[in-house]
Parts: structure tokens; sequence; C-alpha cells
């Protein structure tokens, strides 16, 4: 598997997306969109996409617009769900229930038109009860 973010502040990166503690966080460095790919070594299903995000906590950073994308090929990812939040706190899902070799989440924007994002979590579910393991 390969995980690529479209830009990360020194210390807020890949491992911090994917860590337990929702002190850590990914914070983006660049202009909207934000983007999380990942590429997967096998034709992979993929449930539900769990994220957590914490209006009271990071404001302006807090992505607003969500939209993920699939597909066999990377040129050829097909829109799948797209969420608009409204001052997020905890876990939210966004469906998928599709098999993929290329994921996609898109953060299009944040709450009061902030430039750059934290997300505190994210899990990857093959079943609503079975998160897919990440090896970083």
């Amino acid at each position: 598997m390969d995980i690529r973010l479209s830009s990360y502040k020194r210390g807020h990166g890949i491992e911090e997306l994917f860590s337990k503690d929702i002190q850590n966080y990914w914070s983006t460095d660049d202009v909207l969109p934000h983007g999380i790919q990942i590429k997967f070594n096998k034709l992979t299903y993929i449930e539900e996409i769990r994220m957590y995000l914490s209006y009271s906590q990071d404001d302006s950073y807090t992505p607003q617009e969500i939209e993920v994308r699939c597909g066999l090929i990377e040129s050829e990812m097909t829109p799948i769900t797209n969420m608009t939040l409204v001052e997020p706190e905890g876990f939210f899902s966004l469906s998928v229930k599709e098999k993929c070799f290329y994921l996609q989440i898109i953060i299009l924007s944040n709450h009061q038109d902030g430039k750059d994002s934290h997300v505190r979590h994210l899990k990857l579910m093959e079943t609503k009860n079975k998160e897919l393991f990440i090896n970083i």
C-alpha cells in the first residue's frame, strides 16, 4: 500500500493521520483542495471511511466539504460520495462500498473559508467492524 498526502507540515504527516492519539493530526501546508491518495497492492473492498474531526479544537482548519473517489486505475477514479459537514466533533463515516486499487479523499473546503486543514484520525473499514491494517 502506498499513501500520499497532497501536503503536510513537519511533524503532522502520515504517521499522525493514522495515530490512535487524537491529539496528533495531519496538517496541510498548501492551497485547497487537499487530498489523501491511497494505492492498494491488490483489489481491496472498502466499506467506509471514518474520519475524526474536531471543530472545537481546530476551528477554521476543520474540513467542511469532503469528496471520496475510487477506481481501478489512477486516471479514471470516479466520485463515490460527497459530504458537507457542519462543525463536526468526533468520528463520522463516508460510505464507499466499492472494490478499488485507488482511493482518494479530497477536502474541497474548510469552515470559515480556512485554507489549511486538520484531520485527527483516519480509518479505512473493510466491514463495519473490521479496520483495514495500515502499516506505516
